[in-house]
């Protein structure tokens, strides 16, 4: 019973789609015997009207478009660095704590942050940076791993997020950002 009524609701919808094509068709072709009938500088005018509006419109409704993707991206640029900025900041701390304060940071300070930054980011972040962040987790996890495997892992993390907030990275390297905060990266370039 149920296969037979879905049949009979596809042969109704191909039939109504029928309708409605050959309804177009001939739409079209009565408007060119209109036009065909018209005076040449009357079909020209009007053909010129409607060429006039059809851009009109085309050109507020893209220009619409386009206006309300950007302050949409704007908006989540906005959420987004704020973020990204929080992130950078740790790591530098969790990096460079032992030599300005002497101690390491905690494990229960780091597992904090993580799960505040994890959240923020299944929220804000883009495609890529979720699918990076959650790799280099797992893979940072993992204690058999050389350190500079990790160190690279994170730039490509790094990178990802200045692509995210709108920057290009054409001429940035493997190891151009590392070597920002890391001295000797030219020995595992």
């Amino acid at each position: 019973m149920k296969k037979a009524l879905q049949f009979i609701y596809l042969i109704i919808g191909i039939g109504i789609t029928l309708s409605v094509l050959y309804g177009f068709y001939l739409l079209i072709m009565k408007s060119f015997e209109v036009f065909n009938s018209l005076q040449t500088e009357v079909a020209a005018a009007i053909v010129a009207a409607m060429a006039t509006i059809i851009v009109s419109v085309l050109s507020v409704t893209i220009g619409k478009y386009l206006e309300r993707k950007r302050v949409i991206e704007n908006e989540l640029r906005e959420k987004k660095i704020p973020m990204y900025e929080e992130f950078v900041e740790f790591y530098f701390d969790l990096l460079m704590a032992k030599k300005i304060n002497g101690k390491e940071m905690t494990q229960k300070e780091m597992m904090k942050f993580f799960n505040r930054f994890t959240q923020k980011l299944m929220v804000w972040g883009s495609d890529e940076v979720v699918k990076l962040w959650s790799n280099y987790r797992r893979e940072f996890a993992l204690k058999d791993r050389d350190s500079m495997e990790n160190m690279f892992e994170f730039e490509k993390l790094l990178l990802a997020i200045r692509k995210d907030t709108g920057h290009k990275n054409k001429h940035i390297e493997k190891a151009d950002l590392l070597g920002l905060f890391v001295n000797d990266i030219n020995k595992y370039k």
